[in-house]
C-alpha cells in the first residue's frame, strides 16, 4: 500500500532500502514502460517512490488524501508522509517487492475523513530501461463492497456451522454424487465420520448404516435425479460403541440454474426413544405383562388370520383351539396371596411354552385362563400330542416359599372345521367344551360338539 494515502498512520516503512537514493537527484519519469502502467491504473489511487521511498509521481486521487496539491507530494519521503505504526506491519510487503516481486494483498484502511474502507493494495517493481530497479509503483483500488460481502458471506458461515454443531439434530452435507463434504459435531458423535477421513466417500458406503441402504438409498437418488426436492426417511444406525438408534432424515436438494442437483443437505433427528416408547405401547396393547404372552385381542386377530388362511388355502387344512382353566388356583391366592399366585401364572405360561410346539402360540385371556393356538399341520395325532404333553406339565408342583402347590388344568378343545364359526363362536365353543371338563373333574378334556 506504498504511496496510498489510505491514512496519516499509513502504509510504508521507516526502513530505508537504498541510502544512496535518498541523496541523489530524484529520476525523471520518462520511461516508456513506466508510463503505460501508469496509464493502466485509471480510478486507482497511485503513487511512485524511488529506492530511497521518496515520492516521485502521485496522481490527483493520491493528492486529495493528502488536502495538499500534487507538487507539493514530490521528493517527500514516504515515512514523512505515514506514522510508524504501519511501517512494522508493511515492512514484509515493501521488501518483497524491492526484490521484484510484484505484490497485492488487501487492508482496512482508514480514510481521512475517518471511514474504515476495504483496498487492494498492487505494489509493482519499476525497472529502468536498461532493468535496473528504480523503485516501486503503488496503487490501491476500494473493494470495500465486496470485502464486506466476503466478511458477511465468512460470518454467516461460520454461524451456520455454529448452529449446525449446537443443533439437536445430526446435518451431514453432500455432493451431486453423495459424497460426504461436511458432516456436524452431532453426527461425528452419531456415526464416527470425520471429514478429513470420509469426505469424498459416498454415505450410503459409510460405517453405521444399519438398515440396508434401500429405503435411504432411493429416497437420496430422487434427490439426485431431480425428482424431488424434499423427501423424508426413516432408517436404523449404529452408534460407533455399537448401540443401535433409529434416526429420520430429513433431506433436501440444492439445484442450479438449469436445475441440476449440485448439494444435498440432511438432517437427522433420533427419534430412538420416541420408536422404543410406542414399541413399548405396542407391545402393552399386544402382550399380557404378566406373563410376557399374547392377550385375548392378539390372539383374536391371529386366530382370525389362521381362520382366513385355511378358508383360502385349495389344501384346506385344520384350526385347533386349546381353552385352558386352572384347576386348584383359588386356593393359592386364597392361602398364599396375590403375589404367590402371580408367581404361579407365571410358572404356568412358562410351563404351557414348553409344551407347545415352537409354531404353536401360547395366550393368557385373564385370570387363571389361557389359549393354546395350533394352525401349522395340524392333526387329530398332534392335538393329542399336544394336550399329553400339557397334562404333563402340570405333574410336578410348584414350589413356593411357603411350600409346594399342585394344580391342575381342565381343557376344552374346538377344532376348525369340525366346528364352524367366526372366531368368537370358535372361542366360545372351546369355552363351553373347558366347563364341561370341568364338570367332569380336574385335569380332564372335553372337545366342542360338532354341529349335526
Amino acid at each position: 500500500m506504498v504511496g496510498t494515502p489510505l491514512s496519516r498512520e499509513g502504509l510504508c516503512t521507516m526502513i530505508l532500502f537504498d541510502a544512496e537514493a535518498c541523496d541523489g537527484p530524484l529520476p525523471v519519469l520518462t520511461d516508456s514502460a513506466l508510463l503505460a502502467v501508469l496509464g493502466q491504473l485509471q480510478g486507482a489511487t497511485v503513487a511512485v517512490v524511488d529506492r530511497g521511498l521518496r515520492v516521485v509521481y502521485v496522481n490527483a486521487s493520491f493528492a486529495r488524501w493528502f488536502g495538499v496539491p500534487g507538487h507539493e507530494l514530490i521528493g517527500r519521503r514516504l515515512p514523512d508522509l505515514y506514522g510508524a505504526v504501519a511501517a512494522a506491519a508493511f515492512r514484509p510487503h515493501l521488501e518483497r517487492a524491492f526484490t521484484g516481486e510484484k505484490v497485492t494483498y488487501q487492508r482496512l484502511v482508514q480514510e481521512p475523513g475517518g471511514r474504515s474502507v476495504w483496498h487492494t493494495i498492487s505494489l509493482v517493481p519499476w525497472f529502468s530501461e536498461r532493468g535496473e530497479l528504480q523503485g516501486l509503483i503503488s496503487s490501491a483500488l476500494p473493494v470495500h463492497e465486496l470485502q464486506s460481502t466476503n466478511e458477511a458471506l465468512r460470518d454467516a458461515h461460520q454461524r451456520l456451522r455454529a448452529h449446525m454443531d449446537n443443533s439437536p439434530l445430526a446435518v451431514v452435507e453432500m455432493d451431486a454424487d453423495l459424497a460426504l463434504v461436511h458432516v456436524s459435531s452431532r453426527g461425528q458423535q452419531w456415526f464416527g465420520w470425520r471429514v478429513e477421513q470420509h469426505a469424498g466417500r459416498s454415505v450410503l458406503d459409510l460405517p453405521g448404516l444399519e438398515t440396508p441402504a434401500g429405503p435411504l438409498a432411493e429416497a437420496l437418488r430422487r434427490l439426485q435425479a431431480g425428482q424431488e426436492l424434499q423427501n423424508r426417511v426413516e432408517a436404523t444406525h449404529r452408534h460407533p460403541d455399537g448401540s443401535l438408534f433409529h434416526g429420520v432424515w430429513f433431506n433436501s436438494a440444492l439445484l442450479d440454474a438449469q436445475g441440476r442437483t449440485v448439494s444435498i443437505m440432511a438432517q437427522i433427528e433420533d427419534v430412538t426413544e420416541l420408536v422404543e416408547s410406542t414399541q413399548r405401547l405396542r407391545d402393552l396393547a399386544r402382550f399380557d405383562t404378566l406373563t410376557g404372552l399374547i392377550n385375548r385381542g392378539a390372539l383374536m386377530a391371529q386366530v382370525d388370520q389362521s381362520l382366513s388362511r385355511v378358508r383360502g388355502s385349495p389344501q384346506g387344512g385344520q384350526v385347533a383351539l386349546l381353552f385352558l382353566d386352572l384347576d386348584g388356583f383359588k386356593l393359592v391366592n386364597d392361602l398364599h396371596g396375590h403375589r404367590a399366585g402371580d408367581e404361579v401364572l407365571q410358572w404356568v405360561a412358562r410351563r404351557l411354552a414348553s409344551a407347545v410346539r415352537q409354531t404353536d402360540t401360547v395366550a393368557r385371556l385373564g385370570g387363571d385362563e389361557f389359549v393354546v393356538l395350533l394352525d401349522n399341520a395340524v392333526s387329530d395325532a398332534v392335538v393329542q400330542q399336544v394336550l399329553s404333553r400339557i397334562l404333563a406339565a402340570f405333574d410336578d408342583p410348584f414350589v413356593l416359599p411357603q411350600g409346594p402347590v399342585r394344580l391342575g388344568v381342565s381343557v376344552g378343545v374346538a377344532v376348525y372345521p369340525q366346528v364352524e364359526g367366526t372366531v368368537d363362536e370358535l372361542v366360545g365353543c372351546a369355552d363351553q367344551a373347558m366347563y364341561e371338563a370341568k364338570r367332569a373333574g380336574k385335569g380332564m378334556v372335553r372337545y366342542a360338539e360338532v354341529a349335526a
